[in-house]
């Protein structure tokens, strides 16, 4: 990883020559928004509406971006091309925008910008063929609609996933189903497809599912209450790097059927023929 070449303000460079004052708010205050896009076959997934919610959570955190939309594409495209030596497959690409060096510790002044270039993590076939399990948590993300990097409360909880031996933690609050640490959570009933639509990050391939089931099944996007878990047919999470990923079990509970659902399987193709 540390040999990709990356953007850091204005200077493409390899990423372990990448240096930060120490100064940052987001390393001393924990601010700093972020996004994260994938490519297939080398071709960045739904560029702009990655670039879209990069400008929303940019500006609700009163942070400029350095570089205009055509610019920053432009500069993707270049990473793409000096790291093609580097990798013969897909990467991630991962945007941040830092609050910047602050005197004070306090007020932002001049954000930092990175575009780094990641490998894509690999996942189990049998996360997609038998499906993953979750536990639930009671929180409700800071700021729901803006991808900052704050993800406290889902690192905090690593250990215990570990001891519970699941994949992901399902949050919820007040009663009603929100989403996943990384991922937006889809339940359904019957032929029925449900999602929450307040409170949850606007996740672009949660957006993607939702207009590729149009015409197949029936969509409400809601507030979703913690007891649909007890008689839905089938679970699914969505996600940049898993795509859709069928969810078997929640807090020990199976959810439908313990493979991966038909209407779940379904959706699964018809997300793959996105890119393939």
């Amino acid at each position: 990883m540390s040999s990709y070449h990356c953007l850091f303000n204005d200077d493409i460079l390899p990423r372990d020559e990448i240096r930060m004052n120490v100064g940052d708010l987001s390393l001393i205050r924990g601010y700093g928004v972020f996004d994260f896009l994938r490519t297939y076959k080398g071709v960045p997934f739904r560029i702009h509406d990655y670039l879209d919610r990069f400008d929303l959570s940019s500006t609700a955190m009163h942070l400029t971006i350095p570089y205009d939309r055509k610019e920053l594409i432009e500069k993707v495209n270049e990473l793409l091309e000096k790291n093609k030596m580097i990798t013969s497959g897909d990467v991630g690409m991962r945007f941040i925008l830092t609050g910047g060096y602050a005197l004070d510790g306090y007020t932002i002044e001049q954000p930092n910008f990175f575009i780094l270039v990641e490998e894509l993590p690999v996942y189990p076939e049998w996360h997609f063929t038998e499906g993953i399990r979750l536990n639930l948590w009671e929180h409700q993300r800071e700021l729901p609609l803006v991808k900052t990097i704050n993800y406290l409360t889902a690192i905090q909880l690593t250990r215990i996933r570990q001891q519970l031996d699941v994949q992901d933690t399902l949050y919820h609050f007040n009663n009603k189903i929100l989403e996943c640490t990384r991922n937006n959570f889809f339940l359904m009933h019957g032929n029925t497809l449900v999602t929450a639509d307040t409170n949850v990050l606007k996740g672009i391939t949660a957006k993607v599912v939702l207009e590729i089931a149009k015409g197949q099944f029936n969509i409400e996007t809601r507030e979703v209450d913690l007891n649909e878990l007890e008689n839905c047919t089938e679970c699914f999470i969505t996600g940049s790097t898993r795509g859709v990923c069928p969810v078997a079990e929640v807090d020990g509970k199976s959810m439908g059927k313990r493979k991966q659902g038909n209407n779940t399987k379904k959706l699964m193709q018809l997300f793959q023929e996105q890119w393939r």
